[in-house]
């Protein structure tokens, strides 16, 4: 498979917000796999208009911390239905839903959280398009815009994050391998009473909570090397803001690929709630201010033959306060994450199995010790299958 040809497919994702795994996928349209439909009809599929697939894992998960409330289960990680297509040549849609997550409307948007992709995109030239509606947040990072069904173990960053807004976005191809992309979303999907346990007695609330992306993605080195750049500023109150700044790289050759994410969070106030969740318990709610979080993930993978996909993963955290406050400064927590598991893939790209390691090791500096807090070490194996059904 060429690989400007997955390059350029890739962008194409990032363009119509779907997340795809960074793997060897064969994306050749002239050999893709029939759909339910056109097997079932023997017929072939001669528009673009409809398209429907329904992305699963499943998984036979075992914990084994030494602790007596560990469960071995068999679990449905993800269950999606995506639809999307195109109207004309010039406006597309699309429509992804976590069918096994909470139909609850939010407070601020009043979408669903099962709802991650809602909207109607605009192809204003072949270079320039825009897409209104929800959406994936543009924080960038090869790990964030991922399928996560893939992923297997998000950091704790990832994890964090709140990944689904409500805006539109514009990019920019200013030349066919640099994209820019300019994104203006809702700063959360509930009030400030749903999103905070509770908040710092000075807080005010913004009248006009947005948050704003940008992003520099490019490909150099006959594009061998792919890059994501990207800044975010979400304003949550008076002189409270949250800013994220995300350094990515990728390194893909036939056998072999691999990246590395680097994203530093610095916040007035929690908004990823790492530290705040930590101190917190249900007698007394704690919100931290002036945090800091860095979170370094890579993953690499090789591939022996076209059935067999080897891959390990790292990841680095810390979380820490910047200044003195509520929270003494200095850093209270530093976590290290494993991974590592083999793919096996019997017949299409969308259908394959998986066995994968997962651990952490969770470290909580003596400051945190005083405050009676302690780290952890989890452990978990799972065996499973990811399809990526096609319907229709």
């Amino acid at each position: 498979m060429r690989v400007l040809h997955l390059l350029m497919l890739s962008a194409c994702f990032v363009h119509m917000g779907l997340k795809e795994t960074f793997a060897f996928h064969n994306t050749d349209s002239t050999n893709r796999e029939k759909t339910i439909i056109e097997t079932i009809t023997k017929s072939i599929k001669k528009n673009d208009f409809l398209n429907i697939k329904i992305n699963t894992r499943m998984a036979f998960h075992t914990k084994f911390t030494g602790v007596e409330s560990d469960k071995a289960t068999f679990r449905i990680d993800y269950l999606w239905l995506q639809v999307t297509g195109n109207i004309t040549d010039c406006i597309f849609y699309k429509w992804i839903q976590h069918l096994n997550k909470s139909n609850k409307a939010n407070s601020l948007d009043n979408m669903p959280s099962s709802i991650d992709c809602l909207g109607i995109g605009f192809n204003i030239s072949p270079t320039l398009s825009t897409f209104i509606g929800k959406q994936y947040a543009d924080f960038g990072g090869f790990e964030y815009d991922a399928d996560p069904a893939q992923v297997f173990e998000f950091s704790d960053l990832g994890n964090n994050m709140t990944c689904f807004l409500v805006g539109a976005h514009i990019q920019w191809f200013c030349i066919p391998s640099q994209e820019l992309r300019f994104q203006v979303v809702n700063g959360r999907n509930n009030s400030i009473e749903d999103t905070y346990a509770t908040t710092p007695e000075d807080f005010k609330a913004a009248k006009l909570p947005l948050g704003y992306t940008f992003n520099w993605n490019g490909f150099f080195f006959n594009n061998h090397l792919a890059t994501r750049c990207s800044y975010s500023i979400f304003h949550e109150g008076n002189k409270s803001n949250v800013n994220m700044l995300t350094l990515a790289a990728s390194w893909m050759q036939k056998h072999f690929n691999m990246y590395v994410d680097a994203t530093y969070s610095f916040e007035d106030i929690d908004r990823l709630g790492i530290l705040s969740s930590t101190i917190t318990t249900d007698e007394t709610p704690f919100c931290a201010t002036d945090c800091e979080y860095l979170s370094i993930v890579s993953r690499m993978n090789y591939r022996p033959s076209e059935k067999l996909n080897l891959f390990i993963k790292g990841m680095y955290e810390t979380a820490s306060i910047r200044k003195d406050g509520i929270m003494e400064k200095g850093k209270y927590r530093t976590s290290f994450g494993y991974q590592g598991g083999l793919e096996y893939f019997p017949m299409k790209e969308n259908l394959h199995f998986f066995a994968v390691y997962h651990a952490k090791q969770v470290d909580m500096t003596n400051r945190a010790l005083k405050m009676g807090l302690c780290g952890s070490n989890p452990q978990r194996l799972s065996i499973g299958l990811i399809y990526n059904i096609p319907v229709f």
